[in-house]
């Protein structure tokens, strides 16, 4: 019998459940490159400290300051870090899927002979 429809089936659906994993990390991610973005750190343009309470860079207000100096490069490296590691992983799965890999292939099974006397 062609099990190739099965493994296939099974394999989307081990392909959605890593993404839904994937996704969930995301906001955490996310959490994590935006502290670095901070007035703190790297100091990127355009970031805006949603939680700031006053009007300096400080332990209260995390925000762009023209004041200080910027890493650009740094600033554009995280910018870019969350939609190439999604495209990555895509690509990754997909192609996991696309060769069969996701699913391991079954053991092949010995022949049994059924002689009687």
């Amino acid at each position: 019998m062609n099990k190739k429809g099965q493994e296939l089936i099974i394999g989307i659906m081990i392909m959605v459940m890593a993404l839904i994993i994937f996704i969930a990390t995301l906001p955490a991610m996310k959490d994590i490159m935006d502290d670095s973005r901070s007035c703190e750190y790297l100091n990127c343009a355009g970031y805006i400290d949603i939680d700031a309470s006053s009007a300096a860079c400080g332990s209260t207000n995390k925000s762009y300051t023209d004041t200080l100096d910027e890493d650009g490069l740094a600033c554009t490296v995280l910018d870019l870090g969350i939609p190439y590691l999604i495209l990555g992983v895509l690509v990754g799965l997909v192609a996991k899927l696309i060769h069969g890999r996701l699913v391991e292939p079954p053991a092949p099974q010995v022949p049994q002979y059924y002689g009687g006397y």
